[in-house]
């Protein structure tokens, strides 16, 4: 269960996703957590959006492993999901900006300045292949470390509810006792399980209490 690279550029301190629907306090706690955010087969060269928490992610397959940033390219904004992959670099289709799998603008169009490709760089996240899933971490604390989790099936089995039980204090360490912030995860994780088209039934998903 290999964890790929943490943010190469932090989210800076108080952000909030655009138009998020989450308030200024309950999101940076709930970024702090980890999600599953795509079935490991729907993860190809491609490059994809899914959303974490009113924030658009894009997610790739590169030929050491699979790779989750920004869906913003910093050069113009637009999305880099409608992008694609070139020799192992992240392209965004609007004016071809090449990112390397640390985020890091490689190449970029004539067109721009020769030394512009410096400033530009994607904020990565962590990760992480666990039961058929994707998970990831949006405010990773120091080193990444995944909390252990326990499934009763595999998301590749179609069909059946999705049953997870995290049973380490370090996936809701920072929920504690606070139900409101435990009932916005547990609806995020529903969310997100619905869209990868896994059913789930109540009490499926079980948090443990710090």
């Amino acid at each position: 269960m290999p964890i790929e690279p943490i943010p190469s550029r932090p989210l800076p301190e108080g952000f909030l996703p655009p138009n998020c629907t989450f308030s200024e306090q309950d999101w940076p706690v709930l970024a702090r957590q980890w999600f599953p955010v795509s079935r490991v087969d729907e993860v190809l060269a491609k490059p994809r959006q899914v959303t974490l928490l009113n924030l658009r992610l894009v997610i790739y397959r590169m030929p050491d492993g699979i790779r989750i940033g920004r869906d913003t390219c910093p050069h113009r904004g637009l999305p880099l999901s409608t992008g694609r992959i070139e020799d192992d670099e992240l392209v965004c289709a609007y004016h071809g900006l090449h990112f390397g799998s640390d985020g890091q603008c490689r190449k970029i169009p004539e067109k721009l300045a020769l030394n512009a490709a410096e400033c530009f760089r994607i904020t990565m996240f962590p990760a992480v292949e666990c039961h058929g899933l994707i998970w990831t971490c949006l405010i990773p604390q120091g080193e990444p470390k995944f909390p252990e989790i326990h499934s009763t099936i595999e998301a590749s089995d179609q069909g059946d509810v999705a049953k997870f039980e995290f049973s380490s204090s370090e996936a809701t360490v920072e929920l504690g006792n606070h139900h409101s912030l435990r009932d916005l995860a547990l609806n995020e994780y529903r969310r997100l399980f619905n869209e990868m088209g896994l059913t789930t039934a109540a009490h499926a998903l079980l948090l443990s209490r710090a």
